[in-house]
């Protein structure tokens, strides 16, 4: 999850441009200002990279508190607390997250 605001936008931009990533659709106005966008998807599944602004169920302060740090090929990754997960797919509350809530429990 990443806050809405103009640095890490920006942090988002450098981090597109180095690895030759369009941005499509993710433009400043709708990043930062359409309420009606907090989920922006780039690539195909499965190999796809979801930037959410907004988890329903999480608050962004506490989900990164909650979160762990974990090395994966030599890279450190912040991964969502599974506790955090499972109050994320319930709040969500659609068929597909049941499903993964049966299976991640």
């Amino acid at each position: 999850m990443v806050i809405k605001t103009p640095e890490n936008y920006h942090r988002l931009l450098l981090a597109f441009r180095e690895f030759g990533m369009p941005i499509f659709d993710m433009t400043s106005e709708a990043f930062l200002q359409n309420p009606d966008f907090d989920v922006f998807t780039f690539g195909r599944p499965p190999v796809a990279i979801d930037i959410m602004t907004a988890v329903k169920g999480l608050e962004f302060a506490q989900a990164f508190q909650n979160a762990e740090w974990r090395e994966i090929g030599g890279l450190k990754v912040c991964i969502l607390a599974l506790s955090d997960l499972l109050l994320a797919k319930k709040a969500a509350g659609r068929s597909k997250d049941k499903d993964d809530i049966s299976h991640l429990q």
